[in-house]
């Protein structure tokens, strides 16, 4: 089936084909786009109605903890105020308050006072009562909600028998009893019409911790309930309830289902509804459940944590009404895609007729541009057969060029390694001229210290032949002396004999003294001869030894600046053959681009020759789809 209406498709002119896939495309992605737009849609109004239910009943909840969280604070208000620690304090000392002397009496009535001005400003307190540790009631106040009645000794009661007596007696100090709502009673009986109550309780003790009674107080259910029904009306046909923890009414739209835990009727949340909503209901914090017709929002409540009074808030509201705006959207849509496809559908067949008439024109255009490509391709296919033989040629000079740039380059690193051979003797010259030179340096030290040295023993002659002068002085005046002596013993006659023999010697001695220093200054003078031609041998050779010092530094200069030379001429060289290098890397690398020019020449004439045989296809298909447009 698929296969033969795919065949009639084919069959089709191609201006007719667009036409039905122009109608196909706008209404296949409109419906489908629609169609899950609505469901997405639908479902997240969906979600959002049931949320809003669920926090309709969780904002009534909200409200009724708000309202008894005062209630809380007030009763244990009134357990400290003083009227009742001073009846507590009265009634322990034979009815006297040993504080301030003030009566029993006395402190009943303030309390009296206190309960009444709080039952004028609190409307919902239907009664408050000051009860002792038996149940008797000492204080009571109660109100109709309007008038404010104190009710006399006289008709005070005992309340020991109540459950919520026995149970805020059992509690300790601070803390809060909370009873159920139920159907308040007066003297045992159910009282009519009637009247919804909820117990607040807590423990009074004295100061040394005993229990002395409890003070609780009586609210009107019904302003609880009032609370609730605050949130309603939101959804047509909106109901709210409220059930306790057995599934017994408190609040229903007929009053006969009312306080059947109170009348004894079985008028429970079972019986409307199954078994096992109720059970989930009244088993589960908060939740939503479909029943068929209804959607089914509830809320559990405990007032007292302390306490299991627990109570159920649901709301009930015909699924009609939750998912009315759903309905309603789901109809907009279909409708916004009927109308969309409507509008759409006759401008896409206008446009493809017109796609149809510029397709026949670019046919048409195809068919003369590929004939003038044809025509275009042979050209550059001859043009590029001339290139692919212009590339062969210049490939073969460059190769040639190649192999004479690289003999160049071999030659430079030959003469490289030939000036770094000739660097490396003229480091060697220059190195002996400079030993050659420290050499000659200390040469001319020694030479310089000889001539010290002789000039130091010059001098030292020189005091030799003074001292050798005062020698023969000395000689003169001692042979003097000796003379003197000789002639002056002679004169002494026999007496002076002795002496002159003394003063013999003693001219002997001065006369070898004086010999002695005669061949002493005649030692010195050639000494000094002597010297003095060692001098002047020692500055010749000093002249000497300087000029020999200036040529081997002129020397060694001379091997500096062929040094420098070498090592210019080593630099050239190098930067020649590292111009060689580069030179045959670049004519490489033109080989190299060059062999892929010529690739790429023979690829581009084998490229026009598909070029050429494309183009008579495309001439071949434009004039095809001349026929089928």
């Amino acid at each position: 089936m698929g296969f033969n209406l795919f065949g009639g498709f084919q069959k089709l002119k191609i201006q007719h084909q667009l036409i039905l896939l122009v109608f196909l495309s706008a209404l296949i992605p409109a419906s489908t786009v629609g169609l899950l737009g609505t469901i997405s849609a639908s479902n997240s109004l969906s979600t959002n109605a049931v949320d809003s239910l669920q926090n309709k009943a969780e904002r009534g909840i909200n409200e009724i903890d708000n309202f008894l969280s005062g209630l809380n604070e007030d009763i244990l208000f009134i357990s400290k105020m003083p009227p009742v620690q001073g009846i507590v304090r009265a009634q322990a000392n034979g009815g006297t308050d040993p504080e301030d002397n003030s009566s029993y009496d006395e402190w009943v009535e303030r309390l009296e006072v206190l309960f009444v001005s709080m039952i004028e400003e609190k409307s919902y307190y239907m009664q408050l009562r000051y009860l002792d540790e038996d149940g008797n009631e000492l204080v009571r106040v109660d109100s109709d909600g309007s008038t404010v009645e104190v009710i006399p000794t006289s008709e005070l009661q005992n309340k020991g028998d109540r459950s919520y007596f026995i149970e805020t007696v059992a509690l300790s100090s601070g803390s809060v009893y909370v009873s159920p709502i139920e159907l308040n009673q007066e003297q045992g009986m159910i009282e009519e019409p009637y009247n919804p109550v909820m117990r607040y309780a807590t423990p009074i003790v004295d100061s040394a911790g005993q229990q002395r009674g409890m003070v609780i107080a009586n609210i009107f259910a019904e302003q609880i309930l009032g609370e609730l029904a605050k949130t309603a009306g939101e959804f047509q046909g909106e109901e709210l309830l409220l059930v306790n923890q057995d599934g017994y009414y408190l609040t229903h739209p007929n009053p006969d289902k009312l306080w059947g835990f109170d009348l004894g009727k079985e008028e429970t949340l079972a019986n409307d509804f199954s078994s096992a909503i109720a059970d989930q209901i009244l088993n589960n914090e908060a939740g939503t459940i479909d029943t068929g017709h209804n959607i089914l929002a509830h809320q559990k409540f405990v007032p007292n944590s302390e306490q299991s009074h627990a109570v159920f808030a649901i709301t009930q509201v015909p699924k009609g009404s939750v998912f009315s705006s759903v309905n309603a959207f789901k109809l907009f849509a279909s409708l916004t895609v009927l109308i969309s496809l409507g509008l759409v559908i006759p401008v896409a067949i206008l446009r493809g007729r017109q796609l149809i008439v510029l397709l026949e024109r670019l046919a048409a255009n195809i068919s003369t541009s590929s004939q003038e490509i044809a025509s275009a391709v042979d050209e550059q296919e001859h043009i590029a057969s001339q290139q692919a033989a212009s590339v062969n040629e210049t490939t073969t000079t460059m190769n040639e060029l190649e192999a004479s740039s690289r003999h160049a380059a071999e030659q430079a690193a030959a003469a490289v390694e030939a000036a770094k051979k000739a660097a490396a003797s003229s480091d060697k010259g220059s190195l002996t001229v400079g030993e050659s030179l420290e050499g000659m340096f200390t040469l001319e030290q020694k030479v310089d210290s000889i001539a010290d040295q002789i000039v130091t023993l010059s001098g030292q002659a020189n005091q030799i032949g003074s001292i050798s002068q005062l020698v023969i002085d000395f000689a003169n005046q001692t042979n003097m002396l000796a003379l003197n002596s000789s002639v002056e013993a002679v004169r002494a006659g026999e007496h002076g004999k002795g002496f002159a023999v003394v003063a013999n010697e003693i001219r002997k001695l001065a006369d070898q003294s004086q010999q002695s220093a005669d061949k002493i200054n005649t030692l010195v003078s050639e000494i000094q001869k002597a010297i003095n031609e060692t001098v002047m041998v020692t500055e010749e050779g000093t002249k000497t030894v300087k000029a020999g010092v200036q040529v081997a530094k002129r020397t060694e200069e001379a091997f500096g600046e062929v040094k420098e030379a070498v090592n210019q001429v080593v630099l050239n060289n190098q930067q020649v053959s590292l111009n060689l290098k580069q030179q045959v890397n670049a004519i490489e690398q033109v080989v190299v681009a060059m062999e892929v020019i010529d690739r790429g020449a023979k690829e581009t004439a084998s490229g026009m020759g598909q070029t050429k045989a494309g183009t008579q296809q495309l001439n071949e298909a434009a004039q095809g789809l001349q026929q089928m447009v």
